[in-house]
């Protein structure tokens, strides 16, 4: 198994997974400032870039996707469900990528966002920005739905067995990784005994304006659109 996880300084978390015996890999959730690094393990493992995939597409950061996929000749992916300004391959719910004799899964986990996609791979689950160490993503955006997000953590993420591993779009006060049944038992804001109703209201409470800060370059455009990912609120 090939498997490396990096954090920017923002907190964000991305990841590098790869069959080693083909070296056929994916990076899931490439944040830009980290591309040389992602490179640069590319380059010492000797790795082929099939895929470049998003979790969601992303209002907290730009991604590092079109740039990998244009050196490397990779797949761009996401959720079929996103709204982007650029060209992806669509991803279903249910849908088998694989990466030499690996595969990995995509299963649709909305709620922090409309698009939100959950990868499971071998014994461990990558959760974007749905579930995280001891938390849950927040429902600020626009398209967030705090009822979403609590089925998609109950209905999908929790019935995973209870030693696999969460792998979390972002790191928290609790870490930078998990398990299912320490989520499933102790998770500050979503246990499995949660109730619906108790999980909104705070979620509603918790809500606040998502500010997303536009590069110079594009704040002098006409266009709202962000690259790679269009603007989601009011400009």
């Amino acid at each position: 198994m090939i498997y490396r996880q990096f954090l920017a300084d923002d907190g964000q978390l991305s990841y590098v997974f790869a069959d080693a015996v083909t070296r056929r890999a994916a990076v899931l959730d490439p944040h830009l400032s980290l591309e040389r690094n992602y490179f640069e393990i590319i380059r010492q493992l000797d790795l082929k870039l099939d895929f470049a995939i998003e979790t969601h597409a992303h209002e907290s950061h730009l991604s590092a996707g079109p740039m990998l996929c244009e050196e490397t000749g990779a797949r761009w992916a996401m959720s079929r469900a996103a709204a982007v300004a650029m060209k992806v391959r669509g991803i279903a719910d249910g849908e088998c990528f694989y990466l030499g004799e690996e595969c990995f899964i995509a299963m649709a986990t909305p709620g922090h966002s409309t698009c939100s996609m959950s990868f499971r791979w071998r014994d461990r689950v990558f959760t974007g920005h749905t579930l995280l160490a001891g938390a849950t993503g927040d429902c600020n955006r626009p398209d967030a739905n705090p009822a979403e997000l609590y089925t998609s953590v109950q209905n999908v993420l929790y019935p995973l067995p209870a030693d696999t591993m969460v792998c979390p779009g972002r790191v928290t006060a609790n870490g930078c990784s998990s398990n299912i049944g320490f989520e499933r038992d102790h998770n500050d804001e979503l246990t499995g005994d949660s109730s619906l109703e108790a999980f909104v209201a705070a979620k509603r409470r918790a809500a606040t304006v998502v500010e997303i800060a536009v590069p110079r370059a594009a704040a002098k455009r006409a266009s709202v659109d962000l690259y790679p990912f269009r603007r989601i609120g009011p400009a």
